[in-house]
């Protein structure tokens, strides 16, 4: 399961926001990378890294791991390289990404990182346990996640950007 999209599978494993269908319209998406770019996971030792190759799609990303078929996310900008990625689901699923020189790093807000208040006062609906949160409007997923987002945070994961790989050249 580990190599099944990195990105948007972490998403749903974390006990996340999610909608029921996109919050964000396409319109919004800016992908970040000018050019086919290959990044490499930042795993453990013992575990062999997976590679994506990010490329433009239109307003959307697209990501293609090795014998996969290629998927596709919309980056919504934030601003200071910092984006709100929107899977293509049925149910799309919510993280944060951040670029920083070479590195992609991944973040996932959980539900419970946010006082109930604040997700009564934003119509945000939550399960009892406050695990899984569900979105209907963009503005409550950049409200919460502008908040949230901080370098210092736990990231979910990171990539390097391959040596040799194609440069993307474009920043946020």
């Amino acid at each position: 399961m580990r190599s099944l999209s990195v990105l948007l599978l972490t998403l749903m494993l974390a006990g996340c926001f999610t909608s029921d269908g996109p919050v964000f319209e396409e319109a919004r998406g800016r992908c970040p990378f000018t050019t086919p770019t290959l990044y490499e996971e930042v795993a453990d030792n013992d575990v062999e890294p997976i590679h994506l190759t990010f490329e433009a799609d239109g307003a959307y990303c697209r990501f293609t791991q090795a014998d996969r078929e290629p998927e596709r996310a919309l980056f919504v900008p934030m601003g200071r390289n910092w984006w709100i990625v929107q899977g293509e689901e049925e149910r799309p699923s919510y993280m944060l990404l951040h670029r920083s020189g070479r590195r992609l790093t991944q973040y996932l807000p959980r539900c419970v990182d946010f006082s109930q208040r604040r997700l009564d006062r934003l119509n945000v609906r939550y399960d009892e346990g406050q695990r899984y949160c569900t979105v209907t409007e963009a503005r409550q997923v950049e409200t919460l996640f502008r908040a949230w987002r901080s370098p210092f945070r736990m990231p979910s994961g990171a990539f390097n950007e391959v040596e040799g790989g194609t440069s993307s050249g474009q920043t946020e």
